[in-house]
C-alpha cells in the first residue's frame, strides 16, 4: 500500500473515478487536499472567489455536461456559504459532490472557539444533501469518497457531502486505493411506454373552443 496524505486519498479516488473538474476557494483547512489536487494531473482545479460560487458552478457543469460537479470549502462560514447552491442542485436534481474542511480532529466537539468551528456542521445542510459523512480516519477515505460517488449515480441524484478534519488531511499513512465504480448503465423504459407521435399545438381558440363542445 502506498503512503499518501487523507487530501491525496481523496483526489486520487476522484480521479480514478472520473472526476476530473473541482470547484473550490483555497483556505487553511484544505490545504492537505490542495496539495494533492497541485499533483494530480488528472483532476482541473478552479478556484472561485466566493464559497457561494462553488456549488453553483458544480451544478451547472454537473447540468450542462452530465458528469459530477464537484466542490471544496472550508469549513463553517464556507459550508454556510455553499449552501445556496446545495439548494439549487437539490431542487434540481443535480450531482454535485461538496467536499468540505473541518477543524483538528481533537477539537471537534470541544466549542474551544477553534477558527471556523461549527458543530455537527454536516447536520446544518442535511435538508438539501441526499446522503452525508464525516472522514476522521486516512484509510477510510477511499472508501468513503467511493460511497459518495456511488450515492450520486444510483437512485435520485441529488448533492451530497464529505468532511475532513484538516489534521486528516495532512496525516500520511498507508492506503488501499479502491478499483473505481464508473458509471453504472442507464436504464432504459419499454418502447411501448414512449410515445413518439407528434401532436400539433392548438390555438388558445381552438382549445377553448373543444371545452365547450
Amino acid at each position: 500500500m502506498p503512503l499518501m496524505t487523507g487530501g491525496e486519498a481523496i483526489v486520487k479516488t476522484l480521479a480514478r473515478d472520473g472526476v476530473n473538474v473541482v470547484f473550490g476557494l483555497p483556505g487553511v483547512q484544505l490545504y492537505g487536499v490542495l496539495a494533492g489536487l497541485r499533483d494530480e494531473p488528472g483532476v482541473r482545479f478552479i478556484t472561485c472567489r466566493h464559497e457561494g460560487a462553488t456549488t453553483y458552478m458544480a451544478d451547472g457543469y454537473a447540468r450542462a455536461g452530465g458528469k459530477i460537479g464537484a466542490a471544496l470549502v472550508v469549513p463553517g462560514p464556507g459550508l454556510f456559504n455553499a449552501a445556496g447552491g446545495l439548494t439549487t442542485a437539490y431542487s434540481a436534481s443535480s450531482r454535485v459532490l461538496l467536499i468540505v474542511g473541518e477543524i483538528p480532529r481533537h477539537q471537534i466537539g470541544k466549542s474551544i472557539g477553534a477558527l471556523h468551528e461549527v458543530e455537527r456542521q454536516l447536520d446544518a445542510i442535511a435538508t438539501v444533501t441526499k446522503w452525508r459523512k464525516s472522514i476522521t480516519s486516512v484509510p477510510d477515505a477511499p472508501r468513503i469518497v467511493r460511497e459518495a460517488l456511488r450515492q450520486l449515480r444510483t437512485g435520485r441524484p441529488r448533492p451530497v457531502a464529505i468532511e475532513m478534519p484538516w489534521d486528516v488531511m495532512e496525516e500520511e499513512v498507508d492506503v488501499d486505493l479502491l478499483d473505481a465504480l464508473g458509471e453504472p448503465p442507464r436504464s432504459v423504459p419499454p418502447a411501448a411506454d414512449i410515445d413518439l407521435g407528434f401532436r400539433p399545438a392548438q390555438s388558445c381558440t381552438e382549445a377553448f373552443a373543444n371545452r365547450v363542445r
